[in-house]
């Protein structure tokens, strides 16, 4: 077989590239079960849950719709997503504002590719950011965050980050944010986020909010947005969401954009639209119609939303009191589905294992233990950084409900129905499995 030089057939963009690391882990999940051997799937933030029946009965019915929809997306969808915004954040949301595309992520390409300006990011961050940051042909420039959350951002780290970005002969004039947090499942308070709007404004930088989590909180209020409040008309701020997370529909590929009505917006909305046009065209019409139904304020999709939530809420916090207890070193979360624990207090044990990275622990947590994770390093996270950061890994709960995606529908919405006060605990079989697994880990490395 003929061997083919990378060097001549791809760009030296193309050439740093990998495989997306959550992707990539779901797929050699998927070759051990083949193997039949055992797997506690933390790897994978997917959610899970029932799609609800009146999202399913409105994609069913729109199975036939085959032709292609505006490039904005579908005006009754957009109307839905303008309506519930508007009352999230408290702050009118007009439908022309929101453009809908498949998934979230190419709308943050499309956003990298026509805005100019080097990239502000927060270490850690989702492992698709810096990704789409390198594809556009941008620099990006790390942000430090809190040592004991790994999320809070102090301005002092702002500045610091802004400066160096500029000695380094960057332009840093984007940022983005993105609360709750993949891979924290931490969330900003409105003080951390009133530093971090004003710190953008007073520099021209323009500010992305991923807030594809933003349902999915701990707390009594929704998290501190940095569009609430007026805000959104009042800066270089440019918001997205999606179906996959709080729905349980990621592979239906529905994402959207809220930009403001100022002229600022209006010129990056129309920027987006004409990238749009020729790249992917348009979302799926049924999938559109389903999103429709999901994203509106009724009160059967409140409660849908409540009991997600709750349901949410419960796996990860007793996944992480068992984790706080096995002397792992953890802030406790406060939304979306994931824990960020680090295994820095077992680091001597690690060592004399030849463990020195995140990537090496988590391929031994999978190779003896048949426990997925995702290493803090492809977050950003630096191995010879700051100790906070080291031996992080990212686990994910939302695949510990179902066994299959038969026993999601047989049983998925009786779970649903009980999930209607906060003093609900389910007892779910496969979360004790993975902390059993876990102790494990934690018990090998205490004997050494």
């Amino acid at each position: 077989m003929e061997k083919i030089d990378d060097n001549a057939v791809l760009t030296p963009l193309a050439r740093q590239l990998r495989l997306s690391a959550t992707l990539e882990i779901n797929e050699l999940v998927q070759q051990r079960l083949q193997q039949e051997r055992e797997v506690f799937h933390l790897g994978f933030g997917e959610a899970t849950f029932p799609v609800h029946q009146s999202v399913a009965a409105a994609h069913r019915d729109a199975s036939l719709t085959t032709g292609y929809l505006p490039v904005a997306g579908l005006q009754t969808l957009r109307e839905s997503v303008a309506r519930f915004q508007t009352r999230r954040l408290r702050s009118s949301v007009k439908t022309d504002q929101v453009v809908v595309a498949p998934g979230s992520k190419p709308l943050l390409f499309a956003l990298f590719d026509v805005l100019q300006g080097d990239v502000l990011l927060p270490r850690p961050s989702w492992v698709s950011y810096e990704p789409q940051v390198l594809h556009a042909g941008k620099r990006l420039f790390w942000v430090e965050t809190s040592e004991q959350n790994r999320h809070a951002i102090s301005e002092q780290s702002l500045v610091y980050t802004y400066e160096h970005a500029l000695r380094s002969g960057g332009k840093p004039r984007i940022m983005l944010i993105n609360s709750p947090s993949n891979p924290t499942g931490q969330v900003f308070t409105k003080e951390n986020v009133d530093t971090i709007v004003r710190f953008c404004e007073e520099r021209g930088i323009i500010l992305i909010s991923d807030e594809i989590y933003s349902d999915i909180f701990f707390g009594d209020e929704h998290p501190a947005s940095p569009g609430s409040l007026g805000r959104l008309d009042e800066s270089k701020l440019i918001l997205t969401g999606g179906l996959s997370k709080t729905y349980s529909a990621g592979g239906w590929r529905v994402g959207y954009a809220i930009f403001p009505s100022s002229e600022f917006g209006r010129t990056v909305q129309t920027a987006v639209l004409a990238y749009a046009s020729e790249c992917w065209s348009a979302a799926s019409a049924p999938a559109q119609e389903a999103a429709a139904v999901a994203f509106d304020t009724t009160s059967e999709m409140d409660l849908y939303r409540a009991q997600v939530a709750r349901l949410h809420k419960s796996c990860t916090l007793q996944m992480y009191h068992q984790l706080l207890s096995f002397g792992l070193d953890i802030a406790k979360p406060q939304g979306a589905f994931y824990l960020y624990p680090s295994f820095q207090p077992f680091a001597r044990q690690l060592e004399s294992l030849g463990i020195k990275t995140s990537a090496e622990l988590s391929s031994w947590l999978i190779t003896e233990f048949g426990v997925a994770t995702l290493p803090g390093s492809v977050f950003g996270e630096d191995d010879d950084g700051l100790p906070s950061g080291r031996y992080r890994l990212r686990m994910a709960t939302s695949y510990l409900y179902f066994k299959d995606c038969s026993e999601r529908y047989e049983h998925g919405y009786d779970l649903l129905a009980m999930a209607v006060t906060e003093q609900f605990v389910p007892y779910l079989p496969l979360l004790q499995s993975a902390i059993k697994a876990l102790q494990a880990v934690v018990d090998k490395l205490k004997a050494l």
